[in-house]
């Protein structure tokens, strides 16, 4: 494997690292730069499906994401949006916790919505992008003090075209944005679930296990095709929430992690590569709640993870086809992160929120399994920061990620630089009845 490829690897670990490229989760998690799993918001049921039960009712809709621009006009796109609705009292309760999601673009694996990074660090991103999801249900049941959750998801696209001397058996997901490998792009069939116990009036814990396998085939030519070659992606989470003390609650994870990107490519008339890509994952880390001031959250917590992606074909962006056979390893290790956070009710209809993330030990090797045995490593401290809004009309709760440059120019009224700014570049509602 050349010094250039591996050199790209490096490159594109480090972008992937950088806080330009990290999201969170939706507008109220991502406004304090938290995962979810270390706080207490309705979004952790897409991780632990157990707590679907516990919710209550509620209505909430993803109204999207403008940080994402067309990629032939450089206009801002509004993009992941949805709607969902967690239904406890259908039927008086008699059948349990239902829950459905209608979505423009299919979830993250474990997210509420595509743009969130379930884990830190470059791999903690789902690396997949489908565009077209076909339904998302849940459902729950709590009998005394145990709970149960059950998952089921789908993502589909088809094009077939068998016009003679046409482009025939065409199936692949066609990303938003600038095009893409269908690779990155596969069809989804998802089951999971989850149990949460309460251990004593003091605390609970959670468990849950998410299954899905992603498939894609793509063929431009008679008989030439490429194809998936692995479909198994799979996380398993726990955590548990101690009220230590009457305001401090400490909420410790763990995660384990495995998406299988490898894929085959046959020729015309030739004999089937195969590509061998696993990205796969750890975290294990722990947060103190405190309840501050009026009823207000400060959030301190610490995180040790580690990501390692073995590859043979294009799924930085960078194709070692020239090097067929051999594999480069990127292995990123946080040890720690440490994450900090604040949200403060200004009055009974305003919340503001800011937090930030710090690799305090990062590193990012980079190995040439191949011949050439060549090595190259990365030490770095990224930096990463949220603010965010909520304002509450009646009974419905709008919250916001809001513009970096917003307290510096009040939503533009006061800047100098050129061109528009959008203020509010997430926006999420939850109605609760």
């Amino acid at each position: 494997m050349s010094s250039r490829l591996l050199k790209s690897l490096a490159m594109g670990a480090v972008m992937l690292a950088l806080p330009v490229l990290a999201f969170a989760q939706t507008a109220r998690v991502e406004g304090m730069a938290l995962q979810g799993d270390y706080i207490k918001d309705y979004t952790g049921i897409f991780t632990y499906t157990s707590g679907v039960t516990g919710v209550g009712n509620l209505i909430f809709a993803e109204l999207g994401n403008t940080d994402v621009h067309n990629a032939s006009t450089g206009a801002p796109g509004t993009l992941d949006r949805g709607v969902g609705a967690v239904l406890s009292n259908l039927m008086d309760g008699r059948f349990g916790t239902w829950g459905i999601f209608l979505r423009q673009e299919t979830p993250a694996l474990g997210q509420g919505d595509a743009f969130s990074q379930p884990n830190p660090g470059f791999g903690g991103a789902d690396p997949n992008h489908n565009t077209n999801e076909s339904f998302d249900l849940m459902w729950g049941r709590k009998t005394g003090t145990t709970s149960i959750g059950l998952r089921l998801n789908r993502s589909f696209f088809k094009l077939e075209d068998k016009l003679p001397g046409v482009t025939t058996n065409l199936l692949y997901d066609v990303p938003s944005v600038g095009g893409g490998d269908p690779n990155l792009g596969r069809n989804i069939f998802g089951i999971g679930g989850g149990l949460g116990f309460e251990m004593n009036p003091n605390s609970s814990a959670e468990v849950s296990i998410l299954y899905q396998t992603r498939t894609f085939e793509q063929s431009t030519n008679p008989g030439a095709r490429n194809e998936d070659d692995g479909t198994t992606n799979w996380q398993v989470a726990g955590r548990m929430m101690f009220q230590w003390q009457p305001n401090v609650m400490i909420v410790p994870v763990i995660k384990f992690y495995n998406f299988d990107l490898g894929n085959k490519v046959t020729p015309v008339g030739g004999t089937a590569t195969t590509f061998a890509n696993t990205l796969t994952g750890w975290q294990v880390g722990a947060a103190g709640n405190w309840t501050v001031g009026s009823n207000d959250l400060f959030v301190l917590g610490v995180t040790f993870a580690q990501n390692s992606l073995d590859q043979q074909y294009d799924v930085l962006g960078v194709s070692a086809v020239a090097g067929v056979g051999d594999t480069a390893k990127v292995t990123e290790t946080l040890a720690p992160q440490i994450f900090a956070a604040l949200e403060t009710h200004v009055n009974n209809w305003l919340t503001l929120r800011f937090g930030a993330n710090k690799g305090a030990y990062q590193k990012i090797r980079v190995e040439d399994k191949g011949a050439s045995g060549e090595e190259i490593n990365l030490n770095l401290s990224s930096f990463n920061m949220h603010i965010g809004a909520g304002v509450k009309l009646g009974t419905l709760q709008l919250d916001a990620i809001v513009n970096d440059q917003f307290p510096q120019t009040l939503g533009g009224w006061f800047s100098n630089a050129p061109g528009g700014m959008t203020a509010f570049p997430k926006v999420t509602a939850t109605y609760s009845f």
